[in-house]
């Protein structure tokens, strides 16, 4: 028969436990955006800005062959928009959207990007590859 002492001690590891686990259940996942310059050798840099909800912004120029990138966590932002420029192209688009992104990164959050001149891929993890998202 288990001692009442063993009981108690049994009923406050499991307790901890279900406490520990709900709230990790409820932990915020941190994401990390990569994009960078894949165009043509002699494109004109591109100039990259972004912004969410909050407020919360990201800018940089980057060359060709460069890289950038950003982190934050789901609860400071489940979106992001992206002002896109190089020479006269320019272009505007929901570079991070929770909803639609978190099955289409990395398990690790990784979300990978590349600026091609035909338009922006995302690395789409359940396929191994990068998929046009969209145009210039």
């Amino acid at each position: 028969m288990i001692s009442t002492k063993a009981y108690r001690l049994f009923l406050v590891s499991l307790a901890l436990a279900l406490i520990t686990t709900s709230s990790l259940s409820f932990a915020a996942q941190v994401f990390t955006i990569e994009i960078s310059n894949t165009l043509a050798p002699g494109s004109n840099p591109i100039s990259l800005s972004c912004i969410s909800p909050q407020r919360d912004t990201w800018s940089t120029v980057l060359s060709r062959g460069g890289s950038f990138d950003f982190h934050f966590d789901t609860n400071q932002s489940v979106k992001w928009s992206c002002d896109i420029s190089s020479g006269a192209r320019k272009s505007s688009f929901v570079i991070f959207d929770l909803n639609r992104d978190k099955s289409r990164c990395k398990t690790d959050g990784l979300c990978l990007w590349q600026i091609n001149p035909d338009g922006f891929y995302l690395y789409v993890a359940s396929i191994q590859k990068y998929q046009k998202q969209f145009n210039w």
